[in-house]
């Protein structure tokens, strides 16, 4: 069982703070997000290549858990078109977006509207001012029936309403899920484990695509814990993130003061979440984010969520641990950490929050 803070605490989140409380390792208090070259695991690159890689994303995801991804292997006009048809998709009228609302779905994909799955529950709460837009990846051979959280269960709007929507993600999931398996070598080696390490794991990967859309916000009608994203910890093991160029998203460093992802052209934006928090045993980390629109137009995103395969059990790596190190965390199954913090998140229009989590956040 996920023991998670309850729905009317989740404002209070805000205010968590990620200093260090003695028992993390010591962190870096970053001004910029590091960049990060890639294309050692995606084309094959040396051994020393590839080291270099993954030393540089062991101090990047010990220090902020967040990095800008370059040699990912898609062209800076792909990235652009996805960005596009997000725009396409959330243009279309509410009647049209509704007919794939994620209500008609059992595991809950399609399009979700303000204040979450359900708007009406929330009248009186500062839900996040956002729409989203959810795809999973299909179902592959032979992938066992248990453990596969949201796989194969997305819903299309009709080809003519955003004609090419429905080919293009899918395209676009699939050369992430193999950017995946290139993310999960270049961690295992930065953990001192075998490249192949992950690779279990992430045979079916928990694999799920939002697409993002934030209306420009009016400072003088929101509620004081109100954004386009508030403050929150990602749910699974790493996101890969996608934005547009007018920029909003923040990162908490290590002092607690909040620094700007400034869109970089042609990259992406990874970061660490909970489950690998707990797999590291603190090492890497999961850090507060958020994401505020105070432009004159909307901005869009698209961020890939990575977990393990769903049966997974999330237990201390052994390069994590020692005597004087034991593991910090009851093992937990993938699945159900995820989807505890998904429907509190479905449920109240703003992100759900872990006890642990909100615990290890706390000011000291």
């Amino acid at each position: 069982m996920v023991a998670l803070i309850r729905d009317g605490d989740v404002a209070r989140y805000a205010d968590f703070d990620n200093r260090a409380l003695g028992r993390a390792p010591q962190r870096a208090a970053l001004e910029n997000v590091p960049l990060i070259d890639m294309s050692p695991f995606v084309v094959a690159g040396s051994a020393e290549a590839r080291q270099q890689t993954a030393r540089a994303i062991r101090a990047a995801s010990i220090d902020i858990g967040f990095f800008y991804l370059t040699g990912h292997g898609l062209e800076p006009s792909e990235l652009d078109e996805m960005l596009a048809a997000a725009h396409r998709f959330f243009a279309l009228p509410l009647t049209k977006k509704m007919k794939v609302d994620a209500r008609l779905s059992p595991d809950r994909q399609g399009f979700i509207r303000t204040g979450g799955i359900e708007p009406e529950s929330n009248p009186d709460r500062a839900t996040d001012i956002k729409e989203r837009f959810f795809m999973s990846r299909e179902l592959l051979p032979g992938e066992p029936a248990r453990g596969r959280f949201k796989s194969g269960q997305s819903q299309w709007p009709a080809p003519d309403a955003v004609p090419g929507l429905e080919p293009r993600m899918k395209a676009y999931i699939v050369h992430l899920l193999g950017l995946t398996t290139a993310l999960g070598r270049a961690f295992a080696l930065s953990l001192d484990l075998p490249e192949n390490y992950f690779e279990p794991h992430y045979r079916f990967p928990g694999a799920v695509l939002a697409l993002n859309y934030y209306p420009p916000l009016d400072p003088a009608t929101l509620k004081s814990t109100q954004w386009s994203f508030s403050p929150h910890t990602d749910y699974g093991a790493f996101t890969i993130l996608l934005q547009d160029g007018l920029g909003g998203l923040q990162v908490r460093n290590a002092l607690g003061a909040w620094i700007d992802v400034p869109p970089r052209p042609g990259t992406f934006v990874v970061n660490l979440g909970d489950l690998f928090q707990r797999w590291t045993n603190d090492l890497y980390v999961s850090t507060l984010h958020r994401a505020a629109n105070f432009r004159d137009r909307a901005r869009v995103s698209a961020a890939f969520f990575i977990s393990p395969h769903g049966s997974t059990i999330i237990r201390c790596l052994p390069t994590c641990q020692s005597h004087d190190n034991p593991p910090r965390y009851e093992p937990v199954e993938s699945e159900e950490y995820n989807r505890a913090l998904v429907e509190q998140s479905n449920r109240t229009g703003r992100p759900g929050v872990a006890r642990e989590t909100a615990d290890r956040l706390k000011p000291a």
